[in-house]
């Protein structure tokens, strides 16, 4: 007869997201992984296989809940240009919420696993694209309604939009100037103004 299960997945999932984020993934031991999650070493190997296993779970639970992702699902209906800049300044001021600058997972498993696990860098990829094409959308659809110029094409823009952010990511991992950050993404906002 099968043991049950003493506690939810994707709880422990979630509290694996804060170690992750603190420690990186090679810096996460599965010690710290029980100390936050309060289930024994034999039930995580049992239920999430090892510690790979979880960072992807972590991963893949991250995108769910991160309010910049979950603010970018609704590029086909939000108005353009105010969810442009609602994903950049709520990086910036919502800083309790998982995806503000700084506490981004994808991002750090960028800097760490990126180009280094290829499973792990062809998800980011996925991940990356899937961005750009949600951000492209909006300024497409911003483009057609007047509120977004039109001398650079949708993709240019959301490729620098989405570099910009991520660079704010990693600046973030050392720096904490929300008057900087600010400035960063007023600058790259301006990309989307017409000319005066």
């Amino acid at each position: 007869m099968a043991r049950h299960r003493e506690f939810e997945p994707t709880e422990v999932i979630d509290k694996s997201i804060d170690v992750f984020l603190s420690k990186g993934y090679e810096g996460a031991a599965i010690r710290d992984l029980i100390k936050v999650t309060n289930v024994k070493s034999g039930s995580l190997y049992n239920s999430f296989g090892s510690k790979k296993q979880m960072f992807k779970n972590a991963l893949e639970r991250f995108v769910e809940v991160s309010q910049f992702n979950i603010t970018l699902a609704d590029a086909e209906t939000a108005p353009p240009r105010e969810t442009i800049e609602k994903l950049f300044f709520d990086l910036i001021e919502v800083t309790d919420k998982r995806g503000a600058v700084g506490k981004c997972l994808i991002s750090r498993a960028t800097m760490e696993v990126g180009g280094v696990d290829k499973e792990i860098t062809a998800w980011l990829q996925e991940v990356f694209e899937k961005s750009e094409r949600l951000l492209c959308r909006l300024i497409e659809r911003g483009q057609a309604a007047g509120e977004i110029s039109s001398f650079r094409s949708p993709k240019e823009l959301a490729q620098f939009l989405a570099i910009t952010v991520q660079g704010m990511q990693v600046m973030a991992r050392f720096e904490r100037d929300n008057k900087k950050f600010r400035a960063i993404a007023e600058t790259a906002l301006a990309a989307l103004d017409y000319e005066k």
